[in-house]
């Protein structure tokens, strides 16, 4: 029997914490044991506390301290995993260390973004020694870490795709047709929004424009802005600002598109996710949304921060509804073929298992 255990400090709630519960309760329900240590207070630990999941609150938040990786050492000591997976930076300077003092066989680290790693002796010393491997959720990161850390051998960076539940985000029994176009996410600058504000106006400033709706899913720090932006349009009720949404799959169902105008991604969970659906996706040709996106088969792709690309893709869009139709089917068997969260749990269950048969070989 494997055992898991998650580490992960952030306070906040995005695309690392949805996968890392999902897998948590999904291995559950298989009988895996899999216990979360998160930041006290976070939504992950209530979540998982909320989710039956075992879980540990311990704060993580100086590089390395020797309290954190104490604490950590003792709460590996008692679970006993065969593998701990660490989500930032900080989690795996103290949870490699206390994995390595607590004798847990497989330590890994996620890079949860299409961002390169550094080359410090530090950084080479925790990603090349202290951790096991490293988890990669698309091939654009799996690019970027090696070429900017050719320290790394390339056989402990493993791919593993972000799976998603095809029972819970399944395609839906009809398209609205409504003229009504999402996007979800944190509300932050690298997921372009920018782009899309722009990109909504060019929309509407066209002569005799159809009425249209754009849902705007998720919270961050640039919520005030698209709040002061949304003011000043001379149609302001037809952008929802929807907040947090906690389910997503109505909200995916109930577009004509989803739009993704991201600077980078690490992997692009909603883009998968609104694919599991049946929903095409409008999105930037950046980092791992070309590996969810197949251009003009599931969806459409546009340059990064290209504002009357973005428009010009979204309008072509809502205007063809057998095109939209026949993307949406694509997505949604793309999807089912490649991102089946099923068997991405195999993979990790395998990747977690691997150092031990060594071990005992």
């Amino acid at each position: 029997m494997v055992r898991l255990c998650f580490v992960n400090s952030l306070r906040t709630w995005g695309g690392a914490e949805v996968w890392m519960l999902d897998t948590a309760v999904a291995l559950g329900r298989r009988g895996v044991p899999v216990g979360i240590i998160a930041q006290p207070g976070s939504p992950l630990l209530e979540r998982a506390r909320a989710s039956g999941v075992a879980t540990a609150a311990i704060p993580v938040r100086f590089d390395g301290a020797p309290w954190t990786i104490a604490a950590l050492a003792l709460q590996l000591r008692r679970w006993r995993p065969d593998a701990v997976i660490a989500n930032l930076t900080k989690d795996l300077k103290a949870a490699a260390v206390a994995g390595r003092l607590a004798g847990v066989p497989c330590r890994l680290a996620t890079r949860e973004s299409d961002f390169p790693l550094k080359s410090s002796l530090h950084y080479r010393w925790y990603f090349g020694r202290a951790a096991t491997g490293v988890l990669v959720n698309s091939e654009a990161t799996r690019r970027t870490v090696l070429e900017s850390a050719p320290w790394l051998d390339p056989r402990r960076v493993h791919l593993l795709y972000k799976g998603i539940d095809l029972v819970r985000f399944h395609p839906r029994a009809q398209a609205p047709r409504a003229g009504t176009l999402g996007f979800a996410g944190q509300l932050i600058e690298r997921k372009g929004l920018p782009a899309l504000m722009e990109a909504w106006e060019r929309l509407e400033s066209e002569p005799a424009s159809p009425a249209r709706r754009l849902l705007i899913a998720g919270e961050g720090p640039l919520r005030p802005r698209l709040e002061a932006w949304r003011s000043g349009l001379a149609r302001p009720e037809a952008v929802q600002l929807l907040g947090f949404v906690e389910d997503p799959v109505p909200f995916y169902h109930g577009l004509d598109a989803l739009v993704l105008p991201s600077l980078a991604e690490g992997f692009g969970l909603v883009a998968a996710e609104a694919g599991a659906c049946g929903v095409p996706v409008v999105a930037t040709n950046a980092s791992s949304l070309p590996e969810i996106v197949d251009d003009g088969r599931t969806g459409l792709l546009v340059p990064v921060d290209d504002p009357a690309a973005l428009a010009d893709a979204l309008a072509r869009v809502l205007a063809d509804h057998d095109l939209a139709a026949r993307l949406g089917a694509g997505a949604a068997r793309r999807v089912a073929t490649r991102f089946d969260r099923e068997a991405t749990l195999d993979r990790l269950l395998a990747l977690a298992r691997a150092p031990r048969e060594r071990t005992t070989a």
